[in-house]
């Protein structure tokens, strides 16, 4: 009976190790620059992305467009640049929100400036005639009753 046990436990260990798993999480771990590589693209984002805290996001030109003041390291040099306060991520949210309750569907109102609040924002600035960017402005801040 021992011998039988013994048998169906390592079996089954066998069977565990080489089932298929279809979970896609990462490990965590990120590099110097506090992303990390999604050879796949299972994110969408590319090959290389960043989370820290909110949703997988790329640093265009190495600014995080969700954080107040970004660090840039250079060979021998850090500089620090300022993210413009219209895309703090404050700011992205309270856009997001109004301009859901208007009917213009950006998505859940998370602060992240991506593909549908872009296209949304477009869509708001030609109905209401402004200049169409599908970017966060004075402007759009002022027909939105906004304040920063």
């Amino acid at each position: 009976m021992k011998i039988l046990k013994r048998i169906l436990t390592v079996t089954m260990c066998i069977g565990l190790l080489f089932s298929g798993n279809t979970t896609f999480a990462h490990s965590g771990r990120t590099d110097s620059n506090g992303g990390h590589h999604d050879y796949n693209n299972k994110s969408g984002l590319g090959s290389y992305h960043y989370h820290h805290g909110l949703g997988p996001h790329l640093h265009p030109g190495g600014v995080c467009p969700y954080s107040a003041s970004s660090t840039t390291k250079n060979r021998n040099t850090t500089t620090s640049k300022k993210v413009s306060k219209y895309y703090m991520s404050s700011t992205i949210r309270k856009v997001q929100t109004k301009l859901n309750k208007l009917g213009y569907k950006c998505g859940k109102a998370d602060g992240i400036f991506g593909k549908k609040t872009k296209k949304a924002i477009k869509k708001y600035q030609k109905d209401e005639r402004l200049t169409v960017s599908g970017n966060i402005n004075k402007a759009l801040l002022e027909k939105l009753n906004i304040r920063i």
